[in-house]
This record gives C-alpha cells, sequence and structure tokens, in this order.
C-alpha cells in the first residue's frame, strides 16, 4: 500500500508582502508613542529635580533672614557656585548631583567635570573633548567653594552682586520688562508669580533652538550647546524647530509647566537668547 504524500505550501508573495505591511503599521503606531512616553518621563524626572532644588532653596532661606543660596560666581543665568549648590542639597537632604541637569539635555550631564567643576578642571579657554573625572571637593577652602562654579542646565533667577553691590546682571530684559532678580524672598511683590529656577530654553537668534554655537560652553568643547527640553515639534508652517516649552520653579516653592507658546525672548548674553 503506498503512502499518501500531501505537499506543504509556504506563504506566498501576497501573504508575506500583508505581513510585512500589517508589521510596519504597527510600528508606525508603537514607536511615536514609546518615544512620547520618553518625553513625558524626562519631562517628570525634570520636575522632580527641580522639585527638591526649589524646596533646598526655600529651606535656606528660612535660616537666612529669607536671603537665598547665591554669589558672584560666573557670568550665565546657568552658573551657580560650588557653595550654593552644596547649601540647596544640604538643605534638600540629596547628594547626588544628577538633581541638577535634566535628563532631556543632551550635552550637559551630572558626571562630567566640565560641567560640574567646571571652572576648576580648567574649562574656561581651553579645549576639553574628553569627558573630565568628577574630582574630590573636599580639598576646596570655603572661599575656593564660592569662586569656583558649576554649569547647570537650569537657569537660575538669583542676583548676581559684585563687589561694589551693584547687580551685574541690568534691570531690564531684552523684553522691555523689568528684570525681577532675586536675592531675598522677604523682598518679592509676588513670590507666586515670580521665576525662581527654569529650565534652560535658549536660542540662536529668533529660530535657531537646536545647534547654538554662539557664547556657552560649546566653543570651549567642540561641539554645540543643546540646553532645549527634550522634545522639539516643527513650528506651523515653519522648517525650523522649537522646543516643547520649559518647567519652572517660583518663588513660593510651587513647580509647574510653562508651553513655549507662553514664553518669551527675554535676556541675551553672548549671542545667546534665552526663553521664560
Amino acid at each position: 500500500m503506498s503512502k499518501k504524500h500531501t505537499k506543504k505550501s509556504g506563504f506566498t508573495l501576497i501573504e508575506l508582502l500583508v505581513v510585512i505591511a500589517i508589521i510596519a503599521l504597527l510600528l508606525s503606531i508603537i514607536v511615536p508613542a514609546l518615544s512620547r512616553a520618553k518625553v513625558i518621563a524626562q519631562k517628570t524626572i525634570c520636575r522632580s529635580n527641580m522639585r527638591q532644588q526649589v524646596l533646598g532653596v526655600m529651606l535656606y532661606s528660612q535660616e537666612n533672614d529669607t536671603w537665598v543660596p547665591t554669589i558672584n560666581s560666573g557670568s550665565w543665568l546657568w552658573d551657580l557656585s560650588f557653595w550654593s549648590t552644596n547649601q540647596i542639597s544640604n538643605y534638600a537632604g540629596f547628594d547626588d548631583n544628577k538633581i541638577y541637569y535634566c535628563p532631556a539635555n543632551l550635552l550637559k550631564v551630572h558626571d562630567d567635570a566640565r560641567f560640574w567643576q567646571f571652572s576648576w578642571v580648567g574649562s574656561w579657554g581651553v579645549t576639553l573633548t574628553q569627558k573630565q573625572a568628577i574630582r574630590d571637593e573636599s580639598v576646596l577652602t570655603n572661599a575656593e567653594q564660592r569662586s569656583n562654579f558649576r554649569v547647570m542646565s537650569t537657569l537660575y533667577m538669583f542676583d548676581k552682586i559684585n563687589s561694589a553691590g551693584v547687580s551685574t546682571l541690568g534691570p531690564t530684559l531684552q523684553s522691555g520688562q523689568k528684570s525681577t532678580w532675586v536675592s531675598k524672598l522677604s523682598s518679592l511683590r509676588s513670590a507666586s508669580s515670580t521665576l525662581l529656577l527654569m529650565d534652560s530654553v535658549i536660542s540662536q537668534g529668533t529660530q535657531n533652538f537646536f545647534e547654538i554655537t554662539a557664547g556657552g560652553v560649546g566653543a570651549d568643547f567642540g561641539t554645540f550647546d543643546n540646553s532645549n527640553h527634550a522634545s522639539r515639534q516643527r513650528f506651523p508652517g515653519s522648517n525650523y524647530l522649537k522646543p516643547e516649552g520649559a518647567n519652572v520653579g517660583f518663588a513660593d516653592g510651587s513647580v509647574g509647566w510653562r508651553k513655549f507658546e507662553e514664553m518669551q525672548l527675554q535676556f541675551n548674553n553672548g549671542g545667546v537668547n534665552f526663553w521664560w
């Protein structure tokens, strides 16, 4: 008795193309969703980091006649002295310098001394293209902690006072508004509407939010200063990109999100425009 053989048939070309089309369709749905979820997670972590910083400032202020922990170190809004960050960390009860950096920032990172210990590692005017290890700061005197500064991904609205007791930041913003640089919280008219900290949202000119080549640390490190919040979208009817917005912390201790459409160009330093 002969055995009956059946011929096994594989996928036809049409069936294979249908499967590929279905997979492509699923990927087109899933990948943007995953990307969006990553952006939301970054914004949430950033907001949490900012909330801890604001808490440290508020607790320091309560025990120091409402002064904020600032000193005249550096010239940019993201420059903050070693001493200032140490006070914020101590009062808020954290010791992780990752708190000071937005996870959406592609350039400034917490474990690179070129940012965390900017003025100490000899970064000023020196091209350091390689990541630098964090140094032991316990060897620094109090005066050295006050004179050295870090480069953050957060902007600080702390006033900068020179040796003559005069603010070096100027009384008027580029938007024409009167500036509100913070030194004592008790001197503020409206703490709930006064910005204390914010994500660094900058542009070169009024349209370039991505490859910032003027000012900042880009020239020293041989790279562009990508200091804007993660998600960039195209302006309607335009080919250039913009940030979604920024996390902001207020002088009453609250933290929130500000859409880019609600932000204004308000300050210029070294060819870089700051938005808040």
